[in-house]
């Protein structure tokens, strides 16, 4: 008789749970569809391991480094350090040191706020398509993180700028067809 009240007290508990979640908290927003759209192709190609070859062809030709192939999975991770500071940022820093320094200000240094570097990690992952054989859908992501001088970061992010994932498709088609032409 005792497991009874314990029994409804818990299911009283479970139910008044799931009536307090939102209907919206479980929908994507559409952002993300709109974005998972823009990293996202179905390619023709005659096997995986022939897109999974374009790829880091086409990478390396970007001047990524193949940091991780998982070629089970159809993943292949790359990255890169760029420069990320403009000369518009360092003239404008400078100038802050230097009014700074002339108004007697001690400890100046607006310089090493500057952004230095860019770190960007791209990830490729490469499935055969639902809809048939010979076409592969492909998905693109692309984070980067800006550390300023003192290696302090300043920005991290995904890209969501859709010409550098245009250009990335349209490389890697281009070096499909070259590369099944040339079989």
């Amino acid at each position: 008789m005792s497991r009874l009240p314990s029994s409804l007290l818990l299911l009283f508990m479970i139910s008044g749970c799931a009536a307090s979640i939102p209907d919206a908290a479980l929908r994507l927003p559409e952002s993300t569809l709109e974005m998972r759209s823009m990293q996202t192709r179905t390619m023709a190609a005659p096997s995986e391991i022939d897109i999974l070859t374009a790829t880091i062809a086409v990478l390396q030709d970007m001047e990524f480094n193949i940091d991780r192939i998982e070629k089970p999975l159809g993943v292949i991770t790359a990255s890169k350090v760029s420069d990320a500071d403009s000369a518009n940022e360092k003239a404008g820093l400078f100038f802050l040191d230097l009014l700074c320094a002339m108004g007697g200000g001690g400890g100046c240094d607006a310089m090493s706020t500057a952004q230095d570097d860019q770190h960007i990690t791209l990830t490729m992952v490469v499935r055969e398509s639902l809809s048939g054989s010979g076409e592969y859908t492909t998905r693109v992501t692309i984070q980067r993180v800006i550390y300023d001088k003192m290696d302090r970061i300043k920005v991290l992010e995904r890209v969501d700028n859709p010409e550098a994932y245009q250009q990335i498709f349209d490389n890697l088609r281009k070096s499909l067809f070259l590369q099944v032409g040339d079989k």
